[in-house]
């Protein structure tokens, strides 16, 4: 009979300190003050360790970004991937309106402002953007199926209107503005929810024709 003891932990690998160490030392000086040097010292290696790893300070900027943890769009469209869109949405705007900053958030803070210098900096943020939307787009598609989003409202429009919240509230909490009042958002959450939904008779001629269309014909 095997004894029972505690669960061995993974050994931390170096990719794994070299990122620990590249938030320390972004959320410290930000990222322009950042120097490959200093990474690498704290993070126990060579200069050499980070270029084999990552190819330049943007890209172990961008990954340091992605293994960080959950943003705020993350923890709601991740952590229940079976919970309705229309749930999800209002849960969406309730945390993307007060609350600290995850530190995820004063990294990509920093980094959208150091890519208006930086192309490459600016490439890689775009292209880690980009499977964002991915997710958002296939969470619109579903609030379509769920009638929860009307079939003429752009998905595109629909996804950049979410990202500019998310961006939005990464600034003005960082400005450390008041929330407004609670049950005021929630209303308008659910204001703007509204419309964007399909209208009554709509939705109605939607579940129809996939009932009508689910419906096996009757034998000969």
């Amino acid at each position: 009979m095997k004894r029972r003891g505690k669960a061995r932990r993974e050994p931390e690998t170096t990719r794994d300190r070299l990122i620990s160490a590249a938030a320390e030392v972004f959320l410290d000086v930000g990222y322009d003050g950042a120097r490959v040097v200093d990474i690498a010292r704290k993070a126990g290696v060579t200069t050499g360790a980070i270029y084999s790893q990552f190819r330049d300070k943007a890209d172990l900027l961008v990954k340091t970004l992605g293994a960080q943890g959950v943003d705020a769009v993350s923890n709601v469209l991740l952590s229940d991937t079976e919970l309705p869109v229309a749930s999800m949405l209002r849960a969406l705007g309730e945390i993307l309106v007060e609350g600290a900053l995850h530190p995820t958030e004063v990294l990509l803070l920093d980094a959208a402002v150091a890519a208006r210098r930086e192309p490459e900096l600016r490439e890689q943020l775009t292209g880690a953007l980009g499977q964002r939307t991915d997710v958002l787009a296939a969470m619109i598609e579903r609030a379509r199926r769920e009638c929860v989003v009307a079939g003429d409202i752009s998905s595109e429009a629909v996804v950049r209107f979410l990202l500019i919240l998310g961006f939005g509230s990464i600034v003005t909490r960082s400005l450390g503005l008041e929330a407004p009042d609670h049950a005021a958002w929630t209303r308008l959450i659910g204001r703007l929810l509204g419309g964007v939904a399909p209208t009554p008779a709509s939705a109605g001629r939607r579940r129809l024709r996939a009932v009508t269309v689910a419906r096996p014909r009757p034998r000969a």
